[in-house]
């Protein structure tokens, strides 16, 4: 079983039109009910759901949706930045398929860290005086 957030950081929207979910040997591969949340049912109780292939799916869609939102209003979404970074270097090799399936959530941390650190700045060089 698969967490959601996990999973989100597994699939685009990409993945969805090329139909790459469907894909065992792919990072986007979503088993139908294969994948869980949790949720608050009340009285403070906690319970376990899993989702169907077609309710993650639809998760990737609203997420879409939320982000063209965002760029819209000129917001930029980091974690979308993150994601793609952390992806593509999936895709190239440069981080082994088995690693990012089983620590998909911390790697997403670290590359949102990566991008979150401030830019150094160029040293200043000192002109000489005529």
């Amino acid at each position: 079983m698969i967490p959601l957030d996990d999973m989100l950081v597994r699939i685009t929207q990409n993945d969805v039109v090329h139909r790459r979910y469907l894909d065992r040997k792919h990072r986007s591969y979503v088993p139908d009910f294969g994948v869980y949340m949790r949720a608050d049912i009340g009285d403070g109780k906690v319970r376990t759901i899993t989702l169907s292939r077609q309710m993650v799916l639809f998760c990737v869609e609203r997420r879409k949706s939320w982000r063209l939102l965002q760029s819209k209003a000129g917001i930029e979404n980091l974690e979308y930045k993150a994601q793609r970074l952390l992806l593509g270097r999936v895709d190239s090799g440069e981080v082994p398929l088995e690693d990012f399936l089983s620590h998909s959530a911390e790697m997403l941390e670290k590359c949102l860290a990566e991008l979150k650190k401030p830019a150094k700045k160029p040293e200043k060089v000192p002109v000489a005086s005529r």
